[in-house]
């Protein structure tokens, strides 16, 4: 049998970012070690290359939060924080997934991100980074609303609400958007990037994935990009969730 091997292009990507606290599985299982290797850290780079490195990290580590992967996610935030991200920027990914994932599976996340920040000397907690109260959250929210989606959109959606449920819209604007998408650390682009790759991974979001592809084209997150971020999960999500993934965003563009 020929024995496969990791590329140079491969070990040096994963030498930058796993430098230190990496999960290694080549003593139990060194082949498919070198074709996940291969595969996620020299073929798929090659098509991500309009993102960013920090850019596709925050894309990867969102899809771990999405996918509840939980040992993929103390990896990734190591990786994250070896290639220059902020915790504070580490830190908005997490509280960016709680209104779409559920408080209940984010704890966990939560957790183990502060875990992995105070064996880095991360002195917690972190400054706080919010911007609205209890008095402008809705109002705010409903801005942030009609900046990502449209004014007219987001009018409809207030009207049309159904008798005895017109309070479901109130949480998204003052909780999903007036709580977390008004705060700092992270750019609007970021945010609904992020959005994007937690639904992606959380699979049966199609109608929310449509929308939020129209959000990120709204707020000048180009085709490319997006692809790329897609790229850049398909290692970390499977090809059934990513191709859903792009289906969205070729109907939004």
């Amino acid at each position: 049998m020929k024995e496969i091997k990791i590329t140079e292009t491969a070990q040096k990507i994963i030498r930058r970012l796993f430098a230190r606290n990496s999960v290694n599985t080549l003593h139990s299982d060194p082949e498919l070690t070198a074709i996940f290797d291969n595969f996620a850290f020299d073929e798929n780079i090659k098509y991500t290359e309009v993102l960013d490195e920090k850019t596709r990290i925050m894309s990867i580590l969102a899809s771990t939060i999405g996918g509840l992967a939980m040992t993929q996610f103390r990896t990734m935030v190591n990786a994250a924080l070896n290639v220059g991200l902020k915790p504070r920027e580490i830190r908005e990914v997490v509280y960016q997934s709680i209104p779409y994932v559920g408080f209940s599976r984010v704890i966990d996340f939560l957790l183990a991100m502060n875990d992995v920040f105070e064996n880095n000397d991360i002195k917690l907690p972190l400054d706080d980074q919010g911007t609205t109260d209890v008095h402008t959250r809705i109002e705010k929210g409903k801005e942030w609303m009609e900046s990502i989606f449209g004014k007219e959109s987001i009018e409809q959606m207030f009207k049309d609400a159904p008798q005895g449920q017109e309070h479901i819209n109130d949480f998204l604007a003052g909780y999903c958007f007036g709580d977390f998408y008004t705060r700092n650390g992270v750019t609007m682009q970021q945010r609904e990037l992020m959005t994007f790759c937690f639904l992606a991974a959380m699979g049966g979001t199609e109608p929310q994935m449509c929308s939020h592809a129209h959000g990120n084209k709204n707020v000048g997150n180009s085709k490319e990009y997006m692809v790329a971020a897609v790229t850049a999960m398909i290692p970390y999500i499977g090809f059934p969730r990513a191709l859903n993934a792009l289906a969205a965003i070729n109907k939004a563009y």
